[in-house]
Parts: C-alpha cells; sequence; structure tokens
C-alpha cells in the first residue's frame, strides 16, 4: 500500500447522546398506524415501511402525544431551542471526556442543524452555557441536512490544514421528530415518520501542530463535496406555517447506486488510492435501502457497513449527526489495524454527496 505525505489533521474523539425519549419502533409504528386509520391514506400498506425498517428503537425529544396535535412553526423552534441545547451540551461533555483538551482548547466550533432556526444561533449559546474561549471563531451551516456532519468535519479539516496548530470542534444536531407533520398524509410523511429521530454528535478534531494531535485517533487526509446537476426535488424540507414538511424521493436508493461509485472513485483518484484499499467504510444510515445501495454500488462484501446497521437499528436517521454516531461505534469497537484506508461519506440535499478520506492509526 502506498502512502502518500499530505498535510492532515488527526480526529481525537468524538461524544453522540440521543433525545431524551427512548422509544422501540413497535411503540412510533403503533402511533403511527392508529394516527393514520381513517384519514385517507392507505396505512395498512404504507406501515409496512416500519416493519421493513430494519429499525428497532430511536430516541425523540417529544412524548408521543405531543405528536398527536397541532403545533406552530413558533412552538416548535422553542422546544427545539431548549432541546438542542440540552444534547449539544451533553455531546461535547462525552466528547471532551475522552481527551485531555479543555472548552478552551477550542479554537472555532463548526455548527451543523436543519430542524430549528434562532440567531444568535445555538453555537452562541452554547459558548455562554459551557464559557468557551470567548474569541472562538464560528462557523455556523445550516440546510446540509443528512450530509451536514460530514461537510462539518471536511471543513474543520480545512480549518486545522490551514492553521496546524489549532483544534476544532464539530458539533450537529437535529431533532427531526419537531418536524413531524401529523396532517400531511404522503407516504413520504410515512417514511420519514418510520426512520427519523433525534440525536447531537460531537468531534474534536486537531491541526498536526496542535499539542493534541498525537492523541488522534484517525488522520483525516481529504474531504470532497459534490453536488449533482437536476436533482433538487430528491430531498428537503418544504417550509409551512406549521414547521417544515419533508421532501423524500423514492428515487433516493437508485441515485445512490449509480452516483457514489464514480464520486468515490474521484477523490481516491485524486489521492493516488485504489478503491481495493479503502478497508473501513463510515457510511450515513440513510435508511436500509440505502445502506443496500451502497454495498450493490462499491460490491462490498457482508459486514462492510455493519456499524452503519447498527447505529440503523438502534437510533435510526437522525439527519445530519448520523454518521458521527458510525464514525463512533467504529472508533469504540477499536478493532481496526493502524495505517488504513477509510471513507466517510453522507448524502443530502441538494442532492449533495460529502466524503471524508481518513487512514488509522
Amino acid at each position: 500500500m502506498l502512502i502518500i505525505a499530505v498535510i492532515m489533521s488527526g480526529i481525537i474523539s468524538v461524544g453522540t447522546i440521543g433525545g431524551r425519549v427512548d422509544l422501540p419502533q413497535s411503540a412510533l409504528r403503533e402511533f403511527t398506524y392508529n394516527l393514520f386509520s381513517g384519514a385517507g391514506v392507505d396505512i395498512d400498506r404504507l406501515i409496512s415501511v416500519f416493519d421493513n425498517s430494519s429499525v428497532e428503537n430511536r430516541h425523540i425529544s417529544v412524548p408521543l402525544e405531543w405528536l398527536k396535535h397541532d403545533h406552530t412553526f413558533t412552538e416548535r423552534n422553542q422546544i427545539f431551542l431548549s432541546e438542542a441545547l440540552l444534547i449539544g451540551k451533553k455531546a461535547i461533555e462525552e466528547c471532551f471526556k475522552r481527551t485531555g483538551a479543555s472548552y478552551n482548547d477550542i479554537d472555532n466550533i463548526f455548527f451543523v442543524t436543519s430542524t430549528g432556526l434562532s440567531t444568535p444561533t445555538l453555537d452562541a449559546l452554547l459558548v455562554n452555557e459551557l464559557k468557551l474561549n470567548r474569541h472562538i471563531r464560528r462557523t455556523p451551516i445550516w440546510g446540509l441536512g443528512c450530509a451536514g456532519g460530514a461537510a462539518a468535519l471536511g471543513k474543520a479539516w480545512e480549518y486545522t490544514t490551514a492553521f496546524p496548530e489549532k483544534n476544532a470542534l464539530v458539533l450537529a444536531i437535529e431533532l427531526c421528530s419537531l418536524t413531524f407533520q401529523k396532517d400531511d398524509l404522503s407516504k413520504s410523511n410515512v417514511v420519514a415518520a418510520a426512520l427519523f429521530s433525534d440525536g447531537a454528535g460531537a468531534v474534536l478534531i486537531a491541526g498536526n501542530k496542535s499539542k493534541f494531535f498525537k492523541d488522534s485517533r484517525v488522520e483525516i487526509i481529504d474531504s470532497m463535496s459534490t453536488i449533482y446537476y437536476e436533482s433538487l426535488d430528491v430531498m428537503g424540507w418544504e417550509i409551512v406555517d406549521s414547521g417544515f414538511k419533508v421532501i423524500f424521493s423514492r428515487d433516493i436508493p437508485s441515485i445512490v447506486e449509480k452516483e457514489v461509485h464514480p464520486n468515490i472513485l474521484e477523490l481516491l483518484e485524486k489521492n493516488k488510492i485504489d478503491l481495493k484499499e479503502i478497508r473501513y467504510f463510515i457510511a450515513h444510515p440513510g435508511g436500509v435501502k440505502v445502506i443496500n445501495a451502497y454495498e450493490k454500488s462499491l460490491n462490498l462484501d457482508p459486514g462492510t457497513l455493519k456499524y452503519s446497521r447498527s447505529v440503523l437499528r438502534k437510533h435510526g436517521n437522525m439527519s445530519s449527526p448520523s454518521v458521527l454516531f458510525v464514525l463512533d461505534e467504529f472508533l469504540t469497537a477499536n478493532q481496526h489495524k493502524a495505517n488504513e484506508y477509510g471513507l466517510l461519506s453522507s448524502l443530502g440535499p441538494g442532492f449533495s454527496s460529502e466524503l471524508v478520506l481518513f487512514r488509522t492509526l
């Protein structure tokens, strides 16, 4: 295997936390079935998406009873601010438990979300709550959906390679449960109800001249962002009076199967790495069909995406933090060998792809 000399940054630690309401998939299935029965949708046919989802458990931020009632966007957003602040703090605390760094060592915070709004942004609230360095740089990122966690890792890599003595914190928080629309009778809404959940993920990244670089678990080598033309309607939100209404195309798995392989080859060819050298795939668990499409497109051996399947099973799809949960499982398992290549991948609205190339330590 060819080891190339590149400027890189290190992932020091990861912390993750789900929403405060822990529910089995069976409870969410029953809730959705009862809510939509008699509402003018063929729920007896659509409910099978729960049975075929490979999801066993999820975490949300409100009681199920709350989802039965009408809510204004203002009410949803107020809950977002309080609940996101709570789990964001917990994810950061969990991240820093695993390192010798302190909050004051963070030079830039890359905050990602697509499920709530505030000005000042939530990262400013966290600076006050946790008493982070008052000179910290803030990079709030909104609207990248499921691709946001991987995109923020790429941006943090760019920052810490430009300023190699610096450290960056990536924080992705999504409360997808707050976007549920009880009067939306579309298939997309039922699919979203079967998959989406709430969570937060935090990642500490150090430049190669930082005093914490020696504690790196993996090294980020490169990243790539891609937007696929003429695919704006594949995924996203429609902004309505009551909040965010999901846009979710049935074509997503087929697009993944068609586009992922050549997209990944672009990044690998740039770095003179063969696809066969990629031993570890940290893929966003967008759904079982998406994971299957990844495996088919890349001709992966069974079990290669076991961490993605594990996160989908235990947490569902949390949008941007999900891939950070997969990264956490990969690092926690500690079953990797040193000096092997891996690839972290997410897809999101646009329709877009975010790739992060790394090497294990």
